[in-house]
């Protein structure tokens, strides 16, 4: 009898399959160490047994978030963040014997930090490609580290879109810090040491990468194709790469979106840093690039649901930089359209390099000021710092002609911003030029100005000649007496030149131009 109902048991087992409880899994953006947006209601999500429910309790306050795991398994629980402050714990359960208990949170602030080699470059730098200012902050770095996390995304490409990353939050004692980004560093720690909360960087760049592999397919049709000509558009959608992920700089549409930003998806941020733009000045076609920037970030707000574009974009001018042809005028129109972004993205910022480029290296050493830019926008614009510095760039808007020039004149605007071209009643032989937003004026002061270096002059040959200027107050005065007929200005108009205006503050002033001379 006994032996009977064993063989009744076992055919009933092997009729009805055993289902082992699938592994509680936290999404990798999630670990010890990690950074939660401070004041939010910040997600938390992973995979587990569909229909399971799963709670989460945060130490902070101890309560429990409770929510339910879908037909796919996913689920996601939303928690309300303090204003700051740490370390707290984050447990996770899924039914009473799976728990995952997350150590080291804080809650501070959160940035994505992105684009290509200079902004990937490491604080310690590369093979003969140093930092400035990075040996000090190594040494520092673990006074630091409680307050400066990163997540180092090192994800390679993908063809189609991703759910999770392989990926660990990491405090930056000094090996740490010496291998994340530069900008992203000094960024963080101008931000934590001026608002005194911790701050996260995901870190989430690629050198050498175009542009297009962050944007999701369906974002260049709706956004870039009928706004640039038909066969560039064509060109971007042709590139393709090599199905192995990890080699070669991206160049496929989507392919880091897919990879390192998809999974991010929803991760409490406060807002985005990027800086790219080399590559495209050298594959890609200049002219459009702004459209191209304007796709992106539409696509990234929505993947976080921010319809009202209330995350700040911050981008970086690219520097100076030899190139193929030191003289050559691309740079200058590529800065000029990178500036017209401003135009159609907003709530966005730029951070100036004009002063801080190599002519040898396509990697500035002088990391720190770019990332003071940044932080400089973010104190100002997003935490209502009133830092005294501003958060424009210095540009002109006020060009003023010598009497007698037949120069067209009129409100203009390009490159993001209005100037206002006018002829002088009283004769001479100077061209001024008045800036805006330049704080305490330019240069630096003297009885006699202050020269400055990378000014040019035209006349209705469009030829361009180098002329001596000063700068005076907040204007910079121009010696034209040598070009006939004077009828166009153009500042540090190369991919590299000796220019060297700055605001008295040390800000760079980015190239422009004031005629609209086909490129």
């Amino acid at each position: 009898m006994k032996k009977c109902f064993l063989t009744i048991v076992a055919v009933l087992f092997m009729a009805t399959p055993f289902v082992f409880p699938r592994e509680l899994k936290i999404a990798g953006v999630f670990s010890n160490h990690m950074v939660l947006q401070r004041e939010t209601s910040a997600p938390i999500w992973g995979w587990a047994d569909p229909g399971s429910k799963v709670t989460v309790t945060p130490s902070w306050d101890n309560k429990k978030y409770v929510g339910n795991a879908g037909e796919d398994g996913r689920w996601e629980v939303r928690m309300a963040t303090p204003s700051a402050g740490g370390p707290y714990t984050v447990t996770i359960s899924a039914g009473k014997r799976r728990s995952v208990t997350l150590q080291d949170v804080m809650i501070g602030e959160v940035w994505i930090c992105s684009g290509q080699s200079n902004m990937e470059l490491n604080l310690i730098g590369s093979t003969s490609q140093g930092v400035e200012g990075s040996y000090d902050a190594i040494i520092e770095a673990p006074e630091y580290s409680d307050r400066i996390r990163f997540y180092d995304i090192k994800a390679g490409k993908a063809f189609t879109p991703q759910e999770d990353l392989d990926c660990q939050w990491k405090k930056t004692d000094g090996e740490v810090a010496a291998g994340v980004s530069a900008v992203a560093y000094f960024f963080a720690k101008r931000l934590t040491r001026t608002l005194g909360v911790p701050v996260g960087i995901i870190a989430n760049a690629w050198g050498g990468c175009l542009l297009p592999p962050w944007v999701p397919m369906d974002y260049m049709e709706k956004y870039v194709k009928g706004q640039i000509p038909e066969a560039s558009y064509k060109n971007i959608l042709d590139r393709r790469d090599e199905p192995d992920p990890n080699r070669e700089a991206p160049r496929q549409v989507a392919t880091l979106y897919n990879s390192r930003l998809y999974p991010l998806k929803g991760y409490s941020i406060r807002g985005f840093v990027w800086y790219q733009g080399c590559s495209e000045l050298i594959f890609g076609d200049i002219s459009y690039y702004d459209k191209l920037q304007a796709a992106m970030v539409r696509s990234w707000r929505d993947l976080w649901g921010d319809s009202d574009n209330e995350l700040p974009f911050y981008f970086a001018l690219i520097a100076p930089y030899g190139y193929s042809n030191p003289e050559g005028p691309g740079r200058g129109y590529f800065v000029e359209n990178q500036l017209s972004s401003l135009d159609i993205i907003p709530n966005s910022g730029v951070a100036v390099t004009e002063t801080l480029g190599d002519k040898g290296c396509i990697h500035p050493a002088r990391k720190k000021e770019v990332a003071d830019q940044f932080a400089t926008l973010a104190l100002e614009n997003v935490y209502g710092v009133k830092t005294g510095l501003g958060h424009k760039f210095a540009h002109p808007d006020v060009v003023t002609f010598p009497s007698g020039s037949k120069v067209a004149t009129g409100v203009r605007h390009q490159a993001g911003y209005d100037f206002d071209v006018r002829v002088s009643e009283d004769p001479g032989s100077s061209i001024v030029i008045h800036f805006a937003d330049t704080r305490i004026g330019l240069g630096h002061y003297s009885d006699y100005g202050s020269p400055v270096k990378g000014f040019e002059v035209a006349g209705q040959d469009r030829v361009f000649h180098p002329v001596p200027a000063v700068t005076l107050w907040d204007s910079v005065v121009i010696d034209c007496s040598s070009v006939k007929d004077a009828v166009a200005v153009r500042y540090a108009f190369h991919n590299w030149c000796e220019a060297d205006l700055t605001t008295s503050l040390g800000i760079p002033v980015a190239s422009f131009r004031t005629d609209d001379w086909p490129m």
